[in-house]
């Protein structure tokens, strides 16, 4: 599939995941959200793409753009190479009200808004796990082949759902278990338990989780 139909694919099904969140309350119990595509082949990165770096819009705030960099920057090495991969393809915005963090994809790559209004008042703890976590829904987007997905979903417990109505718990759809599971590999484990987002239980090594993803960070560091 070539980048521009697997970018318009996902920006077709998160803006439903979203009008349906909203309608069922889901978001307001959970701060990330949402890639919701079967696994999928990565697409090309150019050069330039590579070379050109994360993106803010004009409307956020110098103080917001040093505390979303932080968070990469508090990620292990690996991850940040991963990250470094893709934020050419990446515009950050920002947004009052749930979800904490949402991913879409566009014609010309992703955007992350990230819901200032809480980050910056009373979930200030939540921040490194929120951009991680969208962080991570653009690495499984353009880095991550499906082989490699489906071996780290099996890594990943699954559990029954715990509620009938909400996508959260070990149920939930791969994509977000990659980027939760993804979050708590980058950060070594340092996540706050309301800041976990989907209720995700762990690996039982979350390094041995996260070495084929080293290993894809050691690929990604040659590449021309």
């Amino acid at each position: 599939m070539p980048p521009s139909a697997i970018r318009i694919v996902v920006v077709v099904v998160v803006i439903v995941g979203i009008l349906v969140g909203w309608g069922s309350g889901v978001f307001a119990k959970s701060i990330e959200a949402t890639v919701m595509t079967p696994f999928e082949e990565t697409f090309e990165i150019s050069r330039a793409d590579r070379d050109a770096g994360l993106r803010f819009a004009p409307s956020v705030k110098q103080a917001d753009r040093d505390w979303f960099l932080a968070a990469i920057a508090s990620a292990r090495p690996e991850a940040q190479r991963l990250v470094a991969e893709v934020d050419g393809l990446v515009e950050v915005r920002m947004h009052r009200g749930d979800p904490f963090g949402v991913t879409i994809g566009t014609d010309e790559g992703f955007i992350i808004a990230v819901d200032v209004a809480s980050l910056d008042r009373d979930r200030v703890q939540d921040r490194n796990v929120t951009v991680l976590h969208e962080l991570g829904h653009v690495i499984d987007h353009a880095l991550v082949p499906a082989g490699l997905n489906r071996t780290l979903d099996d890594g990943i417990p699954r559990s029954a759902c715990t509620s009938p109505t909400e996508m959260i718990g070990g149920c939930t759809a791969p994509e977000e278990r990659f980027a939760d599971t993804f979050a708590k590999w980058a950060l070594r484990g340092a996540v706050s338990q309301a800041g976990a987002g989907y209720a995700i239980p762990s690996p039982a090594s979350l390094e041995d989780w996260g070495a084929p993803l080293g290993a894809l960070a050691i690929d990604v560091a040659t590449r021309g």
